[in-house]
């Protein structure tokens, strides 16, 4: 089940992230950083609640955030639960009026299959000063690849229901 992460969830979002952030494919949060900012998570959970994957949604301005903290447990690699949180993210963006999404990756697949695109990071200045802070107190950054995806207002809840009633007539 994918959905909204709750409060409840920061200590199992935090388990997942840490264990991709001590590898050096992620950047490490805290139990704190997390649950600040809770509501910018969405969760997959497995039939007993436990949290499964979790992807979350990083604001730089009314009009551009970055899809990060992309996680899946292991055991359930290979599910779509990675594809399902982004999604869950994207539409969590819509719903702020975010236009723009960037993610960074070490693959190109995951992102591209997304109907994201290959840009470059030098586009977005925001996350390069957060690097640079980053660096600066000691936190290895491992360069990743860029995609961008532009939402825009190609979806919204009233063209749906739009399109169905044409469908059905």
């Amino acid at each position: 089940m994918v959905r909204p992460a709750a409060r409840s969830d920061a200590g199992q979002i935090l388990e997942l992230v840490t264990q991709y952030a001590a590898q050096g494919l992620m950047l490490p949060r805290t139990f704190e950083q997390v649950a600040g900012r809770i509501d910018s998570y969405v969760v997959a959970a497995d039939s007993n609640g436990r949290v499964v994957a979790c992807a979350a949604l990083e604001e730089y301005s009314p009009s551009l955030a970055e899809v990060s903290s992309v996680a899946v447990a292991p055991a359930h690699h290979g599910k779509g639960l990675g594809s399902q949180v982004v999604l869950g993210v994207e539409r969590l963006a819509r719903a702020r009026d975010i236009d723009e999404l960037f993610a960074l990756s070490l693959t190109d697949n995951f992102f591209l299959s997304l109907a994201y695109k290959p840009t470059t990071i030098s586009r977005y200045p925001e996350k390069l000063a957060r690097y640079d802070t980053l660096s600066k107190s000691g936190v290895e950054i491992v360069p990743k690849r860029c995609f961008q995806k532009v939402l825009g207002k190609s979806w919204s809840a009233p063209q749906l229901v739009a399109q169905t009633v044409r469908t059905k007539r």
